[in-house]
């Protein structure tokens, strides 16, 4: 599942991210989740599939708002296409080679648990991810956080990693090259006692995820109305594991809470340069003036309230 809304630059790179790391010859479907997306969008993602006829697609539409139509559009994925193993990543996910590899061999190696809840990756801009990273992996990175951002990084899903643009930016930037970091983190990963997964309980971020459906039959068979807060009261509230795959790097664009800031960055095409070099749309130096131009009117009403 590739859930959407209106982000058609995140889109486009999380596609090209995809069809790069030869993600879609894992599954049997690949489902758009189209939560209300404008018309520019849905022509795109139209001529995408159109142009890979290989891939099995489907699209589900839905009302645009959240959590409510987030929710509906993954429910209905479940309900059109049972007994499954579910991948979720939102449009602003971007992954590296051999993602889709990882994440099934991972589900493999737990599929028999009956208290199973998610799978996920190490994620910088995702609280668990970076408190995770730094902790464990970069204890030498701990003291500039701590410089940069006045206390030692947090766990908390809503805390200073959900809040603050700025330590998304620069955790983002210490693995801005995908491939150079999942490189780096299996070398760590090797180097240390940690095994492979590591099993938590815990409130996450869940834009990259996997599940089955017998998780979701243990919810009731469907997914929880306020996604994200229910989802993850349910598996700490029943004490099942969710697992960490520690083998893997994948990075996320933003929050909502931190779009506009990290909007006025050159942050999402240095991901796209660096990862995709040789891509970048002839458009790529104005994009930036762009998303700055349209914030504009937002800026302007706050200013004469």
């Amino acid at each position: 599942m590739i859930l959407t809304h209106d982000r058609l630059d995140c889109l486009r790179l999380c596609l090209e991210m995809l069809e790069k790391a030869n993600a879609f010859a894992a599954f049997d479907h690949v489902v758009l989740l189209l939560n209300g997306v404008p018309a520019r969008l849905r022509r795109y993602v139209q001529q995408f599939m159109a142009a890979r006829p290989q891939v099995r697609w489907d699209t589900v539409d839905g009302d645009g708002t959240r959590p409510g139509g987030i929710c509906a559009v993954q429910n209905e994925c479940i309900r059109r296409y049972p007994d499954s193993i579910y991948v979720k990543v939102d449009e602003d996910v971007f992954v590296p080679t051999g993602w889709a590899e990882r994440m099934l061999a991972t589900y493999e190696r737990y599929q028999d648990r009956t208290d199973l809840a998610l799978i996920t990756t190490l994620i910088p801009n995702n609280a668990y991810g970076l408190h995770r990273l730094l902790t464990t992996f970069y204890p030498e990175k701990l003291p500039e956080f701590e410089r940069l951002f006045g206390a030692p990084p947090s766990a908390a899903a809503k805390g200073p990693t959900w809040q603050r643009p700025d330590i998304a930016e620069w955790a983002t930037r210490l693995f801005l090259d995908l491939e150079a970091a999942n490189e780096e983190q299996r070398r760590r990963l090797a180097a240390s006692d940690q095994p492979r997964w590591h099993e938590f309980c815990q409130y996450f971020s869940i834009g990259c995820i996997c599940y089955d459906y017998a998780h979701v039959q243990r919810m009731g068979g469907a997914l929880p109305p306020r996604d994200e807060p229910d989802w993850c009261a349910w598996f700490e509230e029943k004490k099942h594991i969710c697992v960490l795959d520690q083998s893997m790097v994948v990075l996320h664009y933003s929050f909502f809470v931190q779009q506009d800031w990290l909007d006025r960055s050159t942050l999402l095409e240095d991901i796209r340069a660096r990862n995709l070099p040789g891509t970048s749309p002839w458009y790529a130096a104005g994009a930036r003036w762009w998303r700055l131009a349209r914030q504009v009117p937002r800026i302007l009403k706050r200013r004469l309230a």
